[in-house]
Order: C-alpha cells, then sequence, then structure tokens
C-alpha cells in the first residue's frame, strides 16, 4: 500500500520515460512555433519556441540525472 507519509520512489524507467515526454513535448512545441512564424503566422507564434524551451531543457537535465541515478 502507498503511504502518503512514506511514498515510494519512482523507478528509473518512469523517471526516463516522464523525461524523455518533456523532450519531446519541448522539441514539438518549438518545431510547430518555428514552422507557423516562417509560413507568415503572427509574430506572437514565436513565444511557443520560447516557451518550449522549458520542458525541453527540464527533460534533457532529467535524462543526465536519471543516467547519474544508474550509474550509482
Amino acid at each position: 500500500m502507498n503511504d502518503p507519509k512514506n511514498p515510494v520512489p519512482t523507478s528509473l524507467a518512469t523517471r526516463r520515460s516522464i523525461a524523455i515526454t518533456f523532450v519531446i513535448m519541448g522539441i514539438l512545441m518549438g518545431t510547430i512555433g518555428f514552422v507557423l512564424d516562417l509560413n507568415g503566422g503572427p509574430s506572437a507564434l514565436h513565444v511557443l519556441t520560447w516557451v518550449g524551451g522549458g520542458p525541453f531543457g527540464y527533460g534533457f537535465v532529467s535524462l543526465i540525472y536519471v543516467r547519474h541515478g544508474a550509474l550509482k
């Protein structure tokens, strides 16, 4: 049973798949914003490239930490 005061730590595979999901989301957001901006969309779509950088960076750093944890 999961005790809320003592939660079960997530496995490395779960953390890795969450990190990869964030990386993919960031790449997709950045690509969509970039392509729509190049194809004559409103310049406000450029914000998607900046917003997409957040999940990409978080996922990339998380992947590094998961790999570091797997090597211990």
